[in-house]
C-alpha cells in the first residue's frame, strides 16, 4: 500500500467512526467502493477523487449531513409534508438539509466548520457564462443561496449575491417575516416541515429548468 492509499484508508476509518458517532447509529453500513449497493442500508461517499483540500472538505461535509439525517431526520414526517410539484420537493429538500444541518451545527463547532467551509469552496468555485435575467437563474440554485444566508449566515460571494437577486425579492415576500419562527422550531421537524412545505407551495415557482426540459 503507497503512501496515497494508506492516506485514504485512514481517512475512510475517520469519516466512518465519525457518521456512527453523529448518526448514534451503530450498525450503519458505509460503503466507499459501490455506487449501486447505495441504499437505506448503506451510505455511499466517492473517494476516488480526492486531490486538493476542497475535495476533502466536501467529503467531510457530506458525511456529516448525511449523518445528521439519519439523527435528525424523521422520514414520515418528511414525507407527509411533501409538496407536489417537482420544483416545490426540490425546494423543500433543501429546507429539510438546513435544518438538520442548522441542528449539527448549533450542537458541534467541527461540524458548523466544516459545513462553513465546504459552502465556501463551492461559492469560489461557481462559474456563470450568462447571468442577465431570471431566467438564466436556477431557483433551486438561488432558494438554496436564500437559506445558507439566512439559517448559516454564509458570506455570500459577489457572484452568490447577483445570483440570489433575481429571487430575493419573491423568497422575502413569503419568507422573511418567518425566518425567526423557522429558526426558533429548528428541532420540531413537523411543525418546520409543514410549515415549509405550505409557503414553498404558495409561491407557485417553476425552476427554469424544468421549463427548457418541457
Amino acid at each position: 500500500m503507497n503512501k496515497e492509499e494508506l492516506i485514504k484508508e485512514k481517512f475512510k476509518i475517520a469519516l466512518t467512526s465519525t457518521i456512527k458517532v453523529i448518526s448514534e447509529k451503530d450498525k450503519v453500513q458505509i460503503n466507499f467502493e459501490n455506487k449501486n449497493l447505495s441504499s437505506k442500508n448503506f451510505l455511499f461517499f466517492d473517494l476516488d477523487n480526492l486531490k486538493s483540500i476542497h475535495d476533502y472538505t466536501k467529503v467531510r461535509a457530506e458525511t456529516d449531513s448525511e449523518a445528521l439525517k439519519l439523527r435528525y431526520s424523521n422520514k414520515e414526517i418528511y414525507e407527509k409534508n411533501l409538496p407536489k410539484t417537482s420544483t416545490a420537493k426540490s425546494l423543500y429538500s433543501l429546507t429539510e438539509k438546513i435544518r438538520y444541518e442548522k441542528i449539527g451545527s448549533n450542537n458541534l463547532k467541527g461540524i458548523k466548520q466544516n459545513f462553513l467551509k465546504n459552502y465556501e469552496f463551492r461559492q469560489k468555485y461557481k462559474r456563470k457564462d450568462q447571468l442577465n435575467t431570471k431566467e438564466d437563474v436556477s431557483a433551486k440554485e438561488a432558494f438554496e443561496l436564500y437559506l445558507l444566508k439566512h439559517f448559516h449566515n454564509v458570506k455570500l460571494t459577489k457572484l452568490s449575491k447577483e445570483i440570489l437577486s433575481f429571487w430575493e425579492k419573491k423568497f422575502d415576500e413569503k419568507l422573511n417575516n418567518k425566518i425567526d419562527f423557522f429558526k426558533k422550531n429548528i428541532y420540531s421537524q413537523e411543525i418546520f416541515n409543514s410549515t415549509f412545505s405550505e409557503i414553498i407551495e404558495s409561491m407557485d415557482i417553476v425552476d427554469n429548468s424544468e421549463e427548457k426540459k418541457s
